[in-house]
């Protein structure tokens, strides 16, 4: 009778024990658990290329020890090598970064130093499926993959976070709606929405930026293309399915933002004015004929060199954005000449240049093109009267001489 319990309890236990072995093949969360994946968002920081944030993507192997156990993936190194300077990719408007890997502590000490704000959202995703990310990732940093050409909207650190999910789920990837509804809004101004905070004491970067884009700027981006940036990307990770359930747990906060904005002023929008008053005034008064046309030339000389910076990036195709930009209207490169020109020419040039200022204003109205009016208004209104100017001392001047000679 003993032996009979004791056989039947035994097979009881090889049952279980059998059916665990099973379950932990089947249910690969059971196996494969030992990864955790998860989207950390930054909050911006000081630095012009910290101004919209950064997004990265955590991995912890349970079964790895050491640095590998718990490693942070980060797209956007620079890549400064002797070959490749920080000046060479000034010039060429080409920068070069990779994929690199830090440990969580390294991490931690960086953003805890810079005091900038840090939250992740930890992926609900079965064990084959991390394991998929993993390899991706994996593969991403080989020396091979790991380098890419950095474009501000259209392939930088979220864009290639993103591109994960679209690469190794493919449809089964849907992502939540980032959009705000009822708003229309094109690529330049979704980094006013953003970080408006880290922008304001920046204004010399916003106000280059605004005038560097172009036609391809002002599209209206779909929901994916929305998520260039890095609060955006975790707004729409945090909505996202896989397979119709949901991708994301609650977010976690692992550093509060701490950093302090300055007050600023609008610095460019102040310099320009104050040397469109003094130009304005110098080139009407007589007395300040010298000072007039230093200024003059000057100003031409400014937006000479301007508009040559705009023409040259938009034909290397550098950035999407900066194409078709119409701000060269305003910003002619034959402003660097024209000073040395005869009066003849200068005659024709200003009404030719007042000419076109009057198209920037349709450009901008019509939709062509957002032209950025507050900041540059002054500008524009400088340039009115130095072309004025221009013609009045071209064809007036002219005419004087040849009384004087009668």
């Amino acid at each position: 009778m003993l032996k009979r319990v004791l056989s039947i309890l035994l097979a009881i236990i090889l049952h279980f024990s059998a059916f665990a072995q099973q379950d932990s093949v089947v249910n690969d969360t059971a196996v494969k658990s030992h990864l955790r994946i998860s989207l950390l968002t930054c909050s911006p920081g000081e630095e012009i290329y910290e101004t919209f944030g950064h997004s990265a993507i955590r991995i912890i192997d349970s079964s790895k020890a050491g640095r590998e156990r718990d490693l942070v993936y980060n797209f956007g190194f620079l890549d400064s090598s002797p070959e490749n300077t920080v000046l060479h990719q000034f010039l060429t408007d080409r920068v070069h970064v990779y994929l690199a890997t830090n440990t969580m502590d390294e991490f931690n000490f960086q953003y805890g130093r810079e005091k900038r704000g840090v939250e992740e959202l930890v992926f609900l995703l079965s064990g084959e499926d991390k394991m998929r990310i993993q390899k991706y990732l994996a593969n991403n940093l080989r020396r091979e993959n790991r380098y890419y050409e950095y474009s501000s909207a259209y392939d930088n650190c979220c864009t290639r976070i993103l591109g994960i999910f679209t690469s190794v789920f493919g449809n089964r990837f849907v992502p939540g709606n980032v959009l705000p509804k009822g708003v229309t809004l094109h690529f330049r101004q979704f980094t006013d929405r953003c970080g408006p905070q880290a922008i304001q004491h920046k204004y010399w970067f916003s106000t280059g930026m605004k005038i560097l884009f172009g036609c391809g700027a002002d599209r209206i981006p779909t929901n994916m293309e929305a998520m260039y940036i890095a609060d955006y990307l975790q707004d729409g990770i945090a909505g996202a399915t896989v397979d119709g359930r949901k991708l994301c747990d609650t977010k976690t906060v692992l550093f509060e933002n701490r950093v302090k904005w300055p007050d600023a002023v609008n610095e460019p929008v102040i310099v320009f004015w104050c040397i469109a008053v003094v130009t304005i005034i110098s080139v009407v008064v007589k007395r300040l004929r010298i000072l007039g046309s230093i200024m003059s030339t000057l100003v031409l000389f400014l937006t000479g060199v301007l508009g040559c910076y705009i023409i040259y990036v938009w034909s290397i195709d550098a950035e999407p954005g900066w194409k078709d930009n119409f701000n060269v209207l305003w910003a002619l490169p034959t402003n660097l000449i024209i000073p040395f020109c005869s009066s003849r020419i200068k005659s024709k040039y200003s009404i030719v240049a007042l000419s076109l200022i009057a198209v920037v204003f349709i450009v901008h109205f019509l939709n062509i093109q957002i032209i950025p009016l507050y900041e540059i208004s002054s500008v524009l209104l400088t340039l009115v009267f130095v072309y004025g100017v221009m013609y009045r001392k071209a064809v007036f001047g002219n005419n004087d001489k040849k009384i004087q000679a009668r």
